[in-house]
């Protein structure tokens, strides 16, 4: 018998020396990896053939759709009948020694049509002056926020989940709502009187930022920003158009921008019709396609149906058509060239920022009308109708600073709603299942996320969040060292953040897998720095070369996933 006990002494020692110490391996997927039977299967074979023990599985999505069985959300289409997405991972997983974590978003809709939520509640739909077909959930509210933490709690106390994991929670970016409910709060907060114009109308003041052209020749001055410089001009040049909206206006969300992008569209002729998004091959390769996709989203708030082309299609464009240039910095000589024969001969043109590298071009300065640059700012502006002009049609006036202290007021109610979510859920989860994991998928930097009312350094700070998952979707090693330099500034050992990291990238307009030395790179940069692991986007792209290279390089030892004061 001692001798038995001796065996079970040095067989419990040998297993434990094939195991690593904890550490987070864990990869987000998407419905379609759990959709079927088949699915699920395919999901946990790929997972544990690259040794990954931790999955963040989006459950709650598309209009308030969800991938379990609830009485509060209806199920996304396309399960088949009888099957449980989540419940099925969770035993699959569970049985490989997986956790899963529910994954819900949160402040986006997820859906361009009314869908389930919006339909049952309109009034929940946030307010804020934008055009874009993208919907967000207005946290603002407090029933808003009171049924997405049933929604997530009610998931939790009906499923064996490891955890909850929260995702765009946040805003889309800072401004106001238009509704009464938040309105009401932020005069009652601030004791400032609500703004008199609705937004709809110039002049605006906000946050926004920009890479403005100046210098104006023979461009119509129809509004300027408070320092004078352009902010709106139109230009004729034979018998065609070309408009400027001389800053990232695409991401100012009042109804004054839309209105005047649309008044300009109509003039052209495009309103509701095709428009040609130029995406200049030099642009895209430096800042990469997703400002362009933004512009796409934009163009359709406002009614068109925006094509993409190149330079090397130009000649597919139809005479007197409108060609949108959408954060165009980089235009090639040629493509300038055609764009002043394509306006001369009638077309039409419309840039969204300034093209601030490429108007050293003299056939780009004859079709916007200015010949120089001015200074690039990210601050609180106005833009304010011109002296003389017919176009715009002025309303009330602003005050400068009365604005700025408003929009501060409308920023902390925005973060403060944010945040009260992530409060409620805690407490509730806390209570129901004291070991379940709260985390957050968040912006990489505190600059990122202050920008979108997003304040997860508070939350580690309250203690209401267990830990979060900076999505650090960067290229290569040193804008990694950077945001992990920040991280480590404010929890030095890395305790309560693991990074996210992206498997895939950018090909032309193709998104693929990335190559798995990149990937190991970055994954070894983030062990030695301390992190207790990282998380990868996607599922989708996690090729075989890649769980090949995981499971036989850093996670050749098996390990518990990693939890901050363990389990």
């Amino acid at each position: 018998m001692r001798h038995m006990h001796l065996l079970v002494v040095i067989l419990a020692a040998a297993a434990a020396s094939l195991c690593a110490a904890p550490e987070q391996r864990a990869i987000w997927a998407h419905f379609p990896d759990i959709k079927s039977p088949e699915a699920v299967q395919r999901t946990v074979d790929a997972m544990s053939a690259a040794r990954l023990n931790a999955i963040y599985i989006l459950v709650w999505y598309d209009g308030g759709l969800a991938a379990y069985r609830s009485a509060l959300s209806p199920m996304m289409a396309g399960a088949p009948e009888g099957h449980d997405p989540l419940g099925a991972l969770i035993a699959a997983a569970h049985a490989r020694g997986i956790h899963v974590h529910a994954w819900f978003a949160n402040g986006s809709y997820g859906w361009k049509q009314p869908g389930h939520v919006f339909t049952v509640h309109p009034e929940w739909q946030l307010d804020d002056g934008s055009s874009g077909p993208e919907r967000w959930y207005d946290l603002g509210q407090p029933a808003v926020r009171e049924f997405e933490r049933d929604v997530m709690l009610d998931c939790l106390a009906n499923y064996d989940v490891d955890g909850i994991h929260f995702d765009y929670i946040r805003y889309d970016g800072r401004g106001v709502c238009h509704c009464e409910t938040c309105e009401q709060e932020v005069e009652r907060r601030s004791g400032i009187p609500r703004a008199t114009s609705d937004g709809s109308t110039f002049p605006l003041a906000c946050e926004m930022s920009g890479n403005p052209l100046d210098k104006p020749t023979t461009a119509q001055v129809l509004a300027t920003f408070d320092n004078r410089v352009p902010a709106l001009t139109l230009n004729a040049l034979g018998t065609g158009e070309a408009v400027l909206l001389n800053w990232h206006a695409s991401d100012t969300p009042h109804a004054a921008v839309s209105a005047f992008a649309r008044q300009m569209l109509e003039r052209f002729g495009a309103a509701g019709a095709k428009v040609y998004q130029l995406r200049n091959t030099e642009t895209t390769v430096r800042y990469g396609p997703g400002s362009q996709d933004s512009g796409v989203r934009w163009l359709e708030g406002l009614g068109c149906e925006p094509a993409a082309i190149d330079e090397a299609h130009l000649a597919d464009v139809p005479p007197g058509a409108t060609v949108v240039l959408h954060n165009q910095y980089l235009i090639s000589p040629a493509a300038a060239a055609w764009l002043e024969e394509f306006v001369t001969a009638g077309g039409h043109a419309l840039f969204v920022d300034g093209p601030v590298f490429a108007i050293k071009e003299p056939a780009l300065q004859r079709v916007i009308g200015l010949a120089g640059t001015g200074e690039y700012f990210n601050e609180f502006r106005a833009v304010i109708p011109a002296e003389g002009q017919e176009l715009i049609k002025p309303g009330p006036p602003v005050d400068l600073d009365v604005e700025k202290r408003r929009a501060a007021a409308w920023e902390q109610f925005r973060r403060d709603s944010v945040t009260d979510l992530v409060r409620q859920v805690y407490a509730g989860a806390k209570a129901l299942k004291p070991e379940a994991q709260v985390s957050a998928a968040v912006f990489y930097d505190r600059r990122s996320a202050d920008s979108v009312c997003q304040d997860w350094y508070g939350w580690l700070r309250e203690g209401i969040i267990d830990y979060v998952l900076p999505m650090a979707y960067v290229d290569g090693l040193p804008p990694l060292e950077k945001a992990i330099d920040e991280w480590k500034a404010f929890d030095p050992t890395l305790e309560r953040i693991i990074p996210g990291l992206s498997i895939y990238r950018q090909e032309g307009d193709q998104t693929v897998s990335r190559d798995a030395a990149s990937v190991l790179a970055q994954q070894e940069l983030c062990r030695s720095s301390g992190a207790r692991g990282t998380c990868y986007f996607s599922l989708e792209f996690l090729s075989p070369e890649i769980q090949a290279a995981l499971a036989g390089g850093p996670y050749a030892e098996i390990a518990e996933p990693y939890y901050p004061g363990g389990r």
